[in-house]
């Protein structure tokens, strides 16, 4: 590799002006001699995560000659072995020879482009003074893998689409949980918008056909480049109708026995270790999550339906028809999504009680529970309210928890029974005051 090309990357970097962007409320803390995995699906913002960890170093006073991001998918770097990676290391020195004695924080965006790569990063953490971030596209290395192949010298954080909260930073609209009457307007105003549009950040400020025609492109990709072409898929119709039908069923049981038997229905020739396997892929590269329900019984858990969720409520709306869902599974959808971004998928789970009602959510914490949660569109129906308070009200007994939470798109009462109280809350309320200030 030419040493005057690398340079050149150098000092493009340092003189370019870092893009502007919204601040994610993630924390990214990572100890010395680990590298920070950042990971995600496509387009959930990872190489901006990179830029904000660089501006919140240039904000310490560190300077930016000691940052470094290098983009393998830059075009001047191609190819590229991994003996180069040291000349990127050498070059960046003979440029600022003063700095071999401080700590460098070195951003490797894309880099499963480099055959061994790994060899490189573990390396430089165990002999230089250097911080390392990475990032990885799924088509070639998915997320997971960053972290196997670096065997324990990595922490990895999980980069999803904006959240309500970050939603309401990118407009610019203050989350606080005592809203003035013009600030709470333009937040119900903002949710509205939100639930229908979801938080993959390039589409925020899109166009409707523009917003929907780049969520179907980013369906088609996860379709081929990240099914398809990484497991070598021969069933490429098959693999579109599983995906279609996942999005139309979103936040829904997903039995593959009914699925392989409609699919076989209607011509298609697989068997329901084929189907599992699609399911595996589509999780490996986090555009969905199942969720088991809660039982002392690991033999309940497995016979029952895992209810399946999408890593955005966006692309239900923009990849199925309006008759495919409704906003009481995107409210689903985008509570799940927002209690994933603090608690593993190991602490979720849905629960029915002894009479076969449906608790949407149960949040563990150190194998006790900490929280149910019911979600539900609206209650002002007699039928509906008394439905939705039933199953929570039977939940609390049977688990022996006093608070709930009944969350809705824009309701908000407290109803208590007995010393158990069941808060009713809107979506947006709960988001700002349990998880936004959280994060503050």
């Amino acid at each position: 590799m030419d040493t005057s090309i690398i340079k050149e990357i150098i000092s493009d970097f340092h003189s370019r002006k870092l893009p502007s962007l919204t601040k994610r409320r993630i924390d990214l803390t990572c100890p010395p001699r680990k590298a920070r995995s950042i990971i995600g699906a496509r387009r959930t913002g990872k190489t901006y995560t990179c830029y904000q960890q660089i501006l919140e170093l240039m904000q310490q006073d560190i300077s930016k000659e000691r940052t470094l991001l290098i983009n393998f998918e830059d075009e001047r770097l191609i190819p590229l072995n991994v003996h180069d990676l040291s000349s990127i290391l050498d070059a960046y020195y003979e440029m600022y020879p003063a700095l071999k004695d401080e700590i460098v924080y070195l951003f490797l965006d894309e880099i499963q482009n480099v055959p061994q790569w790994e060899n490189f990063v573990r390396r430089i953490i165990d002999s230089e003074s250097i911080e390392v971030t990475i990032t990885g596209s799924s088509a070639k290395l998915l997320s997971q893998e960053i972290a196997t192949s670096l065997r324990g010298r990595t922490l990895s954080y999980e980069i999803s689409p904006f959240h309500f909260v970050e939603y309401l930073d990118f407009l610019d609209i203050k989350s606080t949980s005592v809203p003035s009457s013009k600030n709470r307007s333009q937040i119900v105003h903002a949710f509205e918008s939100f639930l229908h549009i979801g938080g993959f950040p390039e589409i925020l400020e899109y166009s409707e056909p523009m917003r929907l025609r780049v969520l179907q492109d980013y369906m088609q990709v996860m379709l081929y480049r990240d099914l398809i072409e990484r497991h070598d898929i021969r069933k490429h119709s098959l693999t579109k109708y599983f995906l279609k039908f996942l999005f139309a069923n979103n936040a829904q049981p997903l039995s593959v026995n009914k699925f392989h038997q409609d699919a076989r229905s209607q011509g298609y020739n697989c068997s329901k270790d084929t189907i599992h396997s699609y399911l595996s892929y589509l999780e490996e590269a986090f555009y969905f999550t199942t969720v088991s329900i809660f039982s002392d019984s690991i033999r309940k858990q497995q016979v029952n339906y895992r209810k399946v969720y999408a890593v955005d409520h966006g692309l239900v709306t923009a990849v199925s028809t309006s008759r495919s869902y409704n906003a009481g599974r995107l409210l689903e959808t985008m509570m799940y999504n927002h209690l994933r971004r603090k608690f593993s998928k190991e602490k979720i789970y849905y629960y029915r009680t002894a009479q076969n009602y449906e608790i949407d959510f149960i949040v563990l914490n150190k194998e006790e529970i900490l929280s149910l949660f019911q979600v539900c569109d609206s209650i002002q129906e007699s039928i509906t309210r008394n439905r939705e308070l039933r199953a929570l009200w039977q939940a609390m007994d049977e688990l022996n928890v006093l608070e709930s939470f009944l969350i809705t798109r824009n309701e908000r009462e407290k109803i208590e029974k007995e010393r158990k109280i069941i808060h009713v809350i809107p979506f947006w309320e709960w988001a700002i005051s349990w998880y936004g200030n959280a994060l503050n």
